[in-house]
């Protein structure tokens, strides 16, 4: 059915439009597909993961733009996410569409009224800067862990005016706009459908060699793969990254053979610069890819020596690749079984090429975000797996950026910040021109209290790679550091727009920080449980997201001494899929003791994060840093190192004639 009446609103699903009382909306295509897999079983729960699986299959950030597509449906269908008439929210387990849709030429006028989404997210009404942040910005913890379990499923790897990086904002004739590009996933043609891990495989690896040329800026993965080539609209696509080129093509695999094809389009006007078409068996793709990527840098003015090779051969096991490719796939997708699954395939490539250094290297990766979602003998057992693989990785590759990065990350779980901090530039020496690394290497230096400098390089990476939500939350925070509440609160809104749903919480405390409680209260209580849902158990009695409210918007003396009881209650026999989300609300009640003795005694992933956010303006976060027990903590983790080494925090000041052995230092 190409058109449905679901309540007092028309779908029409060939011209992507829904309208009804609630107004008339262009509606993205996968929020469509989001309500064609609720229709298919009206009045019965599908679960978040069949939903992703369905609608996405594998995508980077797959359950924040699950929620976000729920958001804009309900939108678009004029009810509010608390008051559901058309699509309930089943916690813990999916959503489910509460009516059956009818045929709108035969229907009836309904007669829901439309409730609409409450205001209070909305951008800031003018207030001038304001340096008096809320006192309990704890919500900022749910990105910190948010933002650690993204980052690591990011593919292969994994200019505006404001920030924001919007790409109608994006400056179109900067010096190196005419030999940008972006590489489009390449749609698969293939009789069943079911190649799909091979076309984004051939799309990364063709990415990821050309993005090696310093002569040439491609965007990022993250946002080249919000698009299809095969729906899109070039100019349109072209401006929302500031690309001039985009490489768009095909692959179609039929038994033992494939076929690739590859255009080159000037998107100003559509011109075709390059097109070729490659035929053969299918163990030479990796000759397809080679060639693609040559074809493509030589078009663009990159000069080539014959004899050398622009994508190195990751493995020469075809059997092997797929099986990478399939694994790689499974390790990206939202839930525990996907990732699983994704672990064995891994396993699999391994046996078959011993030497194959990135599926060693994605065999970590994949165990350290299954044990992110473990209890705590198994998610150390995993993590200890972890640092197995990315030990084998790096001896067979010692130049693997990922490697390197996976070093890093298992070094913030050991609170060794200094050992991160090497890592971390080791994998940007090994790729400088990689967007994450460029957004990730900013968020260390942010952990280093050093905000210029994390500003500087978020930004850069933000121009290669516009649409990341996470490195957009990212500069949020670092403008929260700087005090510029106005412009932290207009990235927050950017990164919810682009599908980062935590980021709601945080425009909820800024609407506070601005001086409008009572707008905080109302989006606070109206936040979806996407979000309430990150801190539980500990908080999973009736009115604990209300408390936590209290505390830390209202600052009420007696919730605050209730969330500090619970978070003890908590921390005395902790749960690792958990704590991510938790700590911060020590800093929340004033309890900076408590944090730094929690954070050393049960060390967590995503605990970068939360040292990133010592450095945000704010009494509570201020008196983290004058307390007493600062330096010690601050010297245990290795930040004194770390400073004496890449500099020290804007915030703090090395004590005149310290020795190198004892370092005295203050902060503010």
């Amino acid at each position: 059915m190409d058109q449905v009446r679901i309540g007092t609103a028309t779908v029409n699903f060939s011209r992507l439009t829904i309208e009804g009382e609630a107004g008339n909306f262009s509606v993205e295509p996968m929020v469509l597909e989001v309500l064609r897999a609720l229709m298919a079983q009206p009045g019965e729960v599908v679960s978040r993961e069949a939903l992703i699986d369905q609608v996405w299959g594998v995508s980077y950030g797959g359950d924040e733009r699950l929620s976000r597509a729920i958001s804009l449906l309900r939108k678009a269908l004029g009810e509010d996410a608390r008051h559901n008439r058309y699509v309930e929210t089943i916690p813990k387990r999916g959503y489910r569409l509460l009516v059956t849709p009818c045929d709108p030429t035969t229907a009836g006028d309904g007669a829901n009224e439309s409730a609409g989404l409450a205001a209070s997210t909305a951008a800031p009404t003018g207030r001038p800067r304001a340096r008096r942040l809320l006192a309990g910005f704890a919500v900022l913890i749910i990105i910190a862990a948010v933002v650690l379990a993204l980052s690591l499923t990011r593919a292969g790897w994994p200019g505006s005016t404001a920030h924001g990086f919007a790409a109608t904002e994006t400056v179109q004739d900067d010096k190196d706009h005419r030999n940008s590009i972006a590489v489009l996933p390449f749609t698969d043609l293939s009789q069943a459908g079911d190649q799909k891990y091979l076309a984004d495989g051939l799309t990364e690896e063709i990415l990821d060699a050309i993005m090696k040329f310093p002569e040439l800026r491609v965007v990022g993965r993250t946002s080249s793969f919000r698009y299809q080539a095969n729906e899109i609209d070039p100019r349109k696509v072209a401006a929302d990254l500031n690309s001039r080129y985009l490489l768009i093509g095909s692959l179609r695999k039929h038994e033992e053979r494939l076929r690739v094809a590859a255009q080159l389009v000037e998107a100003d006007g559509g011109r075709v610069v390059w097109s070729q078409t490659f035929e053969g068996s299918a163990g030479r793709i990796f000759e397809f890819q080679e060639s693609i990527a040559r074809s493509i840098a030589a078009e663009l003015g990159v000069t080539i020596a014959a004899k050398d090779l622009v994508l190195p051969r990751m493995t020469g096991n075809e059997e092997a690749y797929e099986l990478f490719l399939q694994g790689r796939e499974m390790a990206r997708r939202f839930g525990r079984e996907n990732k699983r699954s994704g672990m064995r395939l891994l396993e699999q490539a391994i046996r078959l090429d011993p030497q194959f250094a990135l599926a060693w290297a994605w065999l970590g990766n994949a165990k350290l975000l299954l044990a992110i979602t473990q209890p705590a003998a198994e998610s150390r057992a995993l993590v200890a797996e972890a640092r197995t693989a990315v030990t084998k990785a790096k001896a067979i590759d010692p130049g693997l950026a990922m490697g390197h990065f996976l070093e890093a990350v298992l070094h913030d779980y050991d609170l060794d910040f200094a050992a991160s901090m090497d890592a971390m530039e080791r994998a940007y020496a090994a790729d400088p021109n990689q967007p994450y690394l460029i957004i990730r290497r900013g968020r260390n230096y942010a952990m280093l209290g050093q905000t210029d400098k994390a500003e500087q390089l978020i930004e850069e990476g933000l121009r290669r790679d516009p649409t990341d939500a996470i490195g957009i939350i990212n500069l949020s925070r670092i403008m929260l550091a700087k005090g510029d509440l106005a412009e932290a609160q207009r990235l927050a809104i950017r990164s919810r727009d682009l599908g980062f749903v935590p980021a709601g919480a945080v425009i909820c405390a800024m609407l506070n920080a601005q001086g409008n409680p009572q707008e905080a209260r109302t989006c606070w209580a109206k936040l979806p449980d996407e979000i309430t849902e990150r801190y539980r158990p500990p908080f999973v009695e009736q009115g604990a997201w209300s408390q936590i409210g209290r505390a830390v918007i209202d600052g009420d003396a007696d919730a605050r001494q209730q969330v500090f009881a619970t978070l003890q209650d908590h921390f005395a026999k902790p749960d690792p899929r958990v704590n991510n989300y938790l700590m911060d609300l020590y800093l929340a009640v004033g309890t900076p003791e408590a944090f730094m003795q929690e954070f050393v005694e049960h060390p967590y992933s995503g605990s970068s994060s939360s040292i990133a956010s010592v450095w945000i303006a704010g009494e509570h976060y201020s008196r983290l840093r004058r307390d007493p027990a600062f330096p010690a903590f601050a010297a245990r983790i290795g930040l004194v190192r770390a400073w004496e080494k890449y500099g020290w925090p804007e915030a703090c000041r090395k004590a005149d004639g310290t020795s190198p052995g004892l370092i005295k230092f203050s902060c503010t």
